[in-house]
């Protein structure tokens, strides 16, 4: 699915509210991975609302697959954009209903496609395998009673089971230890040919999997780049209060002090390596 923003702004229906939104263009092709950052306040989970035509803008366009979502929404047709995204908000264990974990899991699958029963039961087996899940342990549990690093795995398995075309995720990383966030690395690696939308003011711990880089600030977008030219921009990011990846400010620092690294390593451990074969290589000469 192709999405695209045409000078989307949005205001919520509230006297004197400010846009929470403005002039947003916004074009993302099937199989991005795009990470969109900026600080609390900026507009980061309106933007991923309207994503998912939860709410319809104010002003402007989107399209899904060249479809206005007006158009979509007048013809009663939303809910077929919306079988083809997974959703993951910030804390979504704050918003289970189910009473049993496997409940909880097949939800979108069950109500949005009306599989079988045992069709249901093969699919929950695929995606919980990746997770380290066990369904029966599921189907005689309270989604309640799981660790908050469980919770969060049956949240994201539970927006994978309908197999979304996009998969869009708010701060999937609050809360979670460095395990959990490596593991959960591990997993939006793994999905290749879906488009994956990260919204977050960490771009830390997604930057070695994220191929563009969006920033919002006060409801505006001001940064739109490959993440190979992120640290050109390491300026424009602080000025809009959106805070850097460390590894890229280090760069950025080494680079004003006249130490030029090649390649632009996306991780510590990477910028490390590369730091030390540079010490080496001097030694040598």
């Amino acid at each position: 699915m192709v999405i695209e923003f045409v000078d989307v702004s949005y205001q919520y229906d509230m006297p004197g509210d400010e846009w929470a939104l403005s002039g947003i263009d916004l074009k993302i092709e099937q199989g991005e991975k795009v990470v969109v950052a900026g600080p609390a306040g900026s507009g980061k989970t309106t933007m991923l609302q309207l994503l998912d035509a939860l709410i319809l803008p104010t002003k402007g366009e989107i399209f899904y697959d060249g479809i206005s979502v007006h158009t979509l929404a007048r013809r009663k047709e939303l809910p077929s954009v919306r079988r083809r995204m997974g959703v993951l908000f910030q804390f979504p264990e704050e918003q289970f209903f189910q009473e049993r974990a496997y409940d909880e899991l097949v939800f979108a699958l069950r109500n949005f496609f009306s599989p079988d029963e045992p069709e249901l039961e093969r699919r929950a087996h695929d995606v919980t395998r990746g997770f380290g899940l066990d369904v029966g342990r599921l189907k005689a549990c309270s989604p309640f009673s799981l660790s908050s690093g469980e919770k969060r795995k049956l949240a994201l398995a539970s927006a994978l089971m309908i197999r979304p075309q996009v998969l869009m995720l708010d701060e999937p990383t609050a809360g979670l230890d460095a395990a959990g966030r490596r593991e959960l690395m591990r997993i939006i690696a793994s999905l290749e040919e879906t488009t994956v939308i990260i919204v977050t003011h960490n771009q830390e711990d997604f930057l070695a999997l994220a191929h563009r880089i969006v920033g919002i600030a006060r409801g505006e977008k001001v940064l739109d780049v490959q993440k190979e030219d992120l640290l050109q921009r390491i300026d424009l990011l602080e000025s809009h209060a959106i805070e850097a990846p460390l590894v890229m400010r280090v760069q950025h620092w080494l680079r004003q002090e006249g130490v030029a690294i090649g390649g632009a390593p996306c991780e510590m451990e990477e910028l490390v390596r590369t730091l030390a074969g540079m010490v080496q290589l001097r030694g040598k000469g």
